[in-house]
């Protein structure tokens, strides 16, 4: 009987990067998982308490990308530009952010987020 509501279950895990700035963005035309999701950001290093997302979930990309899914995949394509948005002024101000890793759901094999905290100092 347990074994049937475990079915639908994800293994995947979820974590937080802080002390993190975006260090680039990409935007990517298509829709579905193909194309990264339609739009990333890439996050680097902004104090001591930044771990990469692969440090933290290593079944993400070494190469720090993490997708919105603007495609509308795995957020709405409105909630989506708006984390974009909010990441392009974080990136324009080179503002500190914290950012939600996700690993049940992936681009191209790159972790989602859909939580994106910037800091105003």
């Amino acid at each position: 009987m347990f074994g049937i509501f475990s079915i639908g279950t994800s293994f995947g895990e979820v974590a937080y990067v802080n002390d993190a700035k975006i260090d680039q963005i990409l935007l990517s035309s298509g829709s579905g998982t193909d194309n990264y999701g339609g739009c990333m950001v890439q996050l680097k290093s902004a104090g001591p308490d930044f771990q990469t997302p692969r440090a933290l979930l290593p079944s993400c990309p070494t190469n720090n990308f993490l997708t919105f899914s603007c495609s509308g995949v795995y957020a709405t394509k409105a909630d989506a530009r708006l984390l974009l948005q909010n990441a392009q002024m974080a990136f324009a101000l080179d503002k500190k952010i914290q950012i939600k890793v996700d690993d049940s759901k992936k681009h191209n094999g790159y972790c989602f987020s859909d939580y994106l905290v910037v800091f105003n100092d």
